[in-house]
């Protein structure tokens, strides 16, 4: 392995456990890579001398599974140290800390400081706490990337922190303001992904659809969309998760005549009940949240459209869950991403009183999440018969001469065929659907 000039092959072995978003993703990707130029080896995280931790605090359950990792890891007796970032550090840093190993706690801010900090962390024995007030933070932190460690697909992060104030969510908070990425940096990151032979981008953000008001000109993601359309580069782009209230008639009609975008939508809904919707601080209601879907099943007849729901959230009565549930259950969804509701401190929900048990929030999730797995059975069927390109992205675990991979779409397809297609785009019939997958074959 070749060191960065001035650093040392350090021979220790660094290992990434990554909780949450793409942007979570996209940042680990970075550290790895920034990493392994100062001298340290990429490994599991289950061997590593280091483990660097990417935390999300989304909700309370992702709080106890980074808890239970660090628990777990701080157990092994080859473990030399363990490094933590991400949301949940920069929510509770000092919570953090207080586990065994921990040498550093370091806030998303301090992502872009990691190869200056890195070297001396290796070596620290008491914990470091850095973490800066994420409201501070007015400029995008471009953190380039060569490759993308581990992945086939590359996520590039155009756009960071939220302005929405949703009453249960503690992302503005932990992200700060919106920032985003200039549109010449944009663009290289996407030449240098094309360069070392990727396939797909995924273009993520905190915020995504609200990429460019801070920036010179107030570009736009349809600015984005038309500036890539432009380029016509030799790959296809997936947008992340989008906000529906910033997703506008100019913005789709860019996407629909865009040949290299990947029809897929996922979009928060959260409620279906437009008195939930308003107590959430929401600016939307169900009734036009219905319409866009609608409107976007008829621009993108083959799209894979999937939905954030919460349920439990404190002012749901049963009547709004059985709106939500209607509501979906009529929709042109594909699948579903079902949350039931976590308090989280200092958001204005959490001085809510509920009006549902744990057991009816559990329950309801449970309901729809049944409910989502119906409608993906139903999305996936509708496809059999249709040839389509697979991106493959590995060989299929237990099954010698088999490869999986991933359709525009978001079907994921299971293939005969050799592991040197993965990376590969392969025109595939869609012959039948496999419980989760769709089973198909090589196409002339």
């Amino acid at each position: 392995m070749t060191s960065r000039p001035g650093t040392s092959d350090h021979g220790l072995g660094l290992g990434f456990a990554t909780f949450g978003c793409k942007v979570n993703q996209g940042e680990s990707a970075y550290l790895a890579e920034t990493a392994t130029r100062l001298g340290f080896k990429p490994t599991a995280p289950q061997v590593a001398d280091i483990l660097v931790v990417n935390t999300c605090t989304v909700t309370a359950r992702t709080d106890a599974q980074v808890r239970q990792m660090l628990r777990q890891a701080s157990r092994r007796s080859s473990l030399q140290g363990i490094i933590i970032t991400g949301c949940y550090a920069q929510r509770a840093p000092q919570e953090l800390a207080c586990f065994p190993k921990v040498r550093a706690v370091l806030g998303n801010a301090e992502k872009s400081l990691w190869p200056d900090l890195l070297p001396a962390l290796a070596n620290r024995q008491q914990p470091l706490v850095q973490v800066r007030d994420m409201d501070a933070c007015r400029e995008f932190s471009f953190l380039p990337l060569r490759n993308f460690y581990g992945h086939t697909r590359a996520f590039l992060k155009i756009q960071d922190g939220c302005r929405h104030g949703c009453a249960y969510c503690i992302v503005p908070r932990v992200r700060g303001p919106e920032r985003s990425l200039p549109l010449q940096n944009l663009r290289q990151q996407v030449e240098d992904f094309v360069a070392a032979g990727f396939k797909e981008i995924v273009l993520t953000g905190i915020n995504l659809a609200r990429y460019g008001p801070d920036l010179p000109g107030q570009p736009s993601l349809t600015s984005v969309v038309r500036l890539l359309r432009q380029a016509s580069e030799p790959v296809r782009f997936r947008l992340s998760s989008l906000e529906p209230q910033h997703i506008n008639p100019d913005l789709l009609q860019e996407l629909a005549e865009w040949p290299q975008f990947c029809p897929h939508f996922h979009i928060p809904l959260q409620s279906g009940a437009s008195a939930v919707l308003a107590a959430m601080q929401r600016d939307y209601q169900a009734s036009w949240f219905a319409a866009l879907i609608q409107e976007i099943a008829a621009m993108f007849p083959a799209a894979a459209i999937g939905l954030d729901v919460m349920t439990g959230f404190p002012t749901e009565s049963a009547a709004d869950y059985y709106q939500t549930r209607e509501l979906i259950d009529r929709l042109p969804v594909s699948y579903l991403h079902v949350f039931p509701y976590s308090p989280r401190p200092g958001t204005v929900a959490a001085g809510l009183s509920p009006k549902a048990t744990p057991a009816e929030i559990q329950d309801r999730a449970r309901d729809l999440r049944a409910l989502g797995l119906q409608k993906k059975a139903l999305f996936y069927q509708g496809q059999v018969g249709q040839v389509v390109e697979v991106l493959v992205e590995g060989s299929l675990a237990g099954k010698p001469g088999w490869v999986k991979g991933l359709t525009g779409n978001y079907l994921r397809v299971h293939l005969p065929g050799p592991p040197s297609w993965v990376n590969r785009m392969v025109r595939v019939r869609l012959r039948e659907v496999a419980g989760q997958s769709l089973i198909g074959e090589a196409y002339p």
